[in-house]
């Protein structure tokens, strides 16, 4: 399998680079020597090596003023307080430091990154939100399943978070962009009293993400595997998880099959072991239309919009607890009060009501980069 990789600056239509720009790709030592950047429109292009546990707020204040950045490092966690000096730049960081990812897997998403049209996405997540800031409650609808939770998006605490769009100077953002999430509270801080209005029933059905913490110690990294192997089941078989209040009261087999059994069975003793994994931390809706999951533990994975958005479910948050898991829910509709489709499958009934002001974030505060 060929390990080269290829940077296309000019297709990263996030950045909207000039001939008066520079881009920068910062990368691992080992990822520079087999990676090549494109010649382009922008004025330079550099590429920063870095080393694991480099400081990355110094490497921040060391790029140039206005520069469009690209962080694609297995060995660098990225975190917002890292970017606090991050001032004019533009940061576009690929989430794969809390999740193992090989080289195939980050040409792959580089490639989705390409692909992705920022403008239209923006456009989707515009939509999708108006409608909610509309809704009076939200239903999660399950049909194969049978199961439905609904959701009150009025609280005005709860933190919107925007992946989307083109980024401005100064911001920085997930790569590849495309998700909307809701949160109780920062998501940089963790409260597990603190829960969404959920109630009723949740299928997790695909591809699970189990994201680890900031330090590579090898002993968790073997856990963190086996936690996700153990989880790999859901891609067929479905678990049904009841929801109270935003915490998670119960755990059961979706289809009477001895792997969705071992599934439940593997998230009970979770739940057991560490309460905090039983709020429903984050509920998101990836809108990235421009990919396929790939069959693997990778944070990239969480974007994924299939044909018309996707539900994801985030338990946990690194490093309070010492994983962070994120279920996606492909076959989980998204419709408001009056039944019509907001995101899951198409629908062109409109929403209706009056609106509330959505409390929304564009800047990439997740702790799972």
């Amino acid at each position: 399998m060929d390990s080269h990789i290829t940077i296309r600056p000019d297709a990263m239509r996030q950045f909207g680079g000039g001939p008066d720009d520079v881009f920068v790709l910062v990368t691992d030592l080992d990822l520079a020597a087999v990676t090549t950047v494109e010649p382009s429109g922008y004025g330079r292009t550099e590429v920063v090596a870095v080393e694991p546990g480099a400081d990355l707020r110094e490497l921040v204040r060391g790029l140039p003023a206005a520069a469009n950045v690209l962080v694609a490092s297995r060995n660098t966690f990225v975190r917002s307080a890292d970017l606090a000096e991050l001032g004019a730049r533009r940061m576009s960081v690929l989430p794969c430091g809390s999740t193992p990812v090989t080289t195939d897997q980050m040409r792959y998403f580089l490639g989705v990154l390409e692909r992705a049209d920022p403008h239209a996405q923006v456009a989707v997540a515009d939509k999708f939100l108006d409608a909610v800031s509309e809704a009076d409650v939200l239903r999660l609808v399950d049909r194969g399943q049978h199961t439905e939770c609904s959701f009150d998006p009025g609280d005005a605490d709860y933190v919107w978070n925007q992946q989307a769009g083109p980024l401005e100077p100064g911001e920085h953002q997930i790569a590849p962009a495309g998700e909307l999430s809701v949160l109780p509270m920062e998501i940089t801080e963790f409260d597990s009293s603190r829960t969404l209005a959920m109630d009723g029933t949740l299928a997790l059905r695909g591809e699970p993400i189990v994201h680890a913490g900031y330090d590579a110690d090898p002993a968790l990294a073997r856990e963190q595997a086996r936690l996700y192997e153990r989880l790999t089941a859901l891609r067929r078989h479905p678990v049904v998880i009841e929801v109270a209040a935003g915490v998670i009261t119960g755990c059961r087999a979706g289809n009477p099959t001895p792997e969705a059994a071992r599934v439940t069975r593997t998230l009970n003793e979770l739940f057991d072991e560490d309460t905090r994994y039983r709020t429903v931390w984050e509920l998101g809706f990836g809108i990235n239309t421009e990919m396929s999951v790939v069959a693997a533990n990778c944070g990239m994975n969480e974007v994924f919009g299939g044909t018309n958005g996707v539900v994801h479910l985030g338990l946990g948050l690194t490093p309070f607890t010492r994983f962070a898991l994120t279920f996606l829910c492909p076959d989980t509709a998204v419709l408001d009060g009056v039944g019509a489709t907001l995101l899951g499958s198409t629908s062109d009934q409109p929403a209706t009501g009056s609106r509330r002001r959505l409390r929304r974030t564009k800047d990439a505060s997740c702790g799972c980069h």
